[in-house]
């Protein structure tokens, strides 16, 4: 059995694929399986798959589309290895990515669920590198915090975590990856890996990007479904009020940003919060 399953979900974007997927052939770590979960029923990329000829490399096509959460979800339920970790087919890994991450599991114990590395953002213009905390800590804090803190491509998961905690929400229209984050903070310790290992297309997510009403209505989602522990930590809510406030704004709903500025500098007073509620 492999002792990691990668999971690809595809939508009708073979070239991206391929590239996706040569960047795991291409790992130092070779102990792995490949699944690659196509979700678009109208065109297959089943081709690409096989031209790879590898036999580590298996294909599942959804008869219908589903969203990106159902095939990762898909891919979890078909995994034969131990840890699983994902790529989105517009990233691509760095050759040690899955050889420094599986190093350093083996020097944690049961307490440690989940593994995340440093990204490096690029696009035609520029590159931009995210600093994450590094070592095992408690991350739950950090994942109430930061919605775009964990990206999915650079997460390798124990699969008990998700026998545990359970998938991916297939509810949310957007920030699935938040959702489960935070579930698996509340119960594990994370592992930091502050070195950029995952190179993630800025130039594609932004153009396919989930839209700006999905991700007000998934931001949402997480603040009901969390209120509570959000309201222990009053500055961190009040910051995702106001970013809240502001993709309404983008949004075009100016009552909905009136109202979450106000929420904003309701929940913990800060200049700035006030200032935007005046002038909304």
């Amino acid at each position: 059995m492999p002792q990691v399953t990668i999971i690809i979900p595809t939508f009708a974007r073979p070239e991206l694929l391929w590239r996706a997927t040569e960047s795991v052939l291409n790992q130092s770590f070779q102990d792995f399986e490949i699944i690659i979960v196509d979700d678009c029923r109208e065109q297959s990329v089943e081709n690409i798959a096989a031209s790879f000829k590898e036999s580590r490399i298996r294909y599942i096509r959804h008869e219908k589309n589903q969203g990106g959460a159902a095939a990762r979800n898909t891919g979890i339920k078909n995994a034969r290895g131990e840890f699983i970790a994902f790529l989105d087919d517009d990233d691509e890994w760095l050759p040690n990515k899955l050889k420094a991450q599986m190093k350093e599991f083996e020097k944690t114990g049961d307490e440690v669920g989940f593994c995340f590395t440093a990204i490096e953002g690029v696009n035609e213009i520029k590159s931009e590198t995210s600093d994450i905390p590094d070592g095992v800590a408690d991350y739950y804090e950090l994942a109430l915090k930061r919605f775009k803190g964990f990206l999915t491509s650079s997460l390798i998961v124990k699969k008990k975590v998700f026998e545990d905690v359970g998938y991916f929400d297939e509810k949310f229209p957007s920030h699935q990856e938040a959702d489960l984050i935070i579930r698996i903070a509340k119960k594990y310790k994370g592992l930091g890996i502050n070195e950029p290992l995952v190179r993630m297309n800025m130039m594609n997510h932004e153009q396919i990007g989930t839209s700006l009403s999905r991700r007000i209505a998934g931001r949402e989602m997480i603040l009901q479904k969390y209120f509570d522990e959000y309201m222990k930590y009053p500055e961190i809510m009040a910051k995702h009020y106001f970013w809240l406030a502001i993709m309404y704004r983008d949004n075009k709903e100016k009552t909905k940003a009136k109202e979450n500025f106000k929420k904003a500098w309701q929940t913990k007073f800060n200049v700035r919060f006030f200032f935007h509620y005046l002038i909304a």
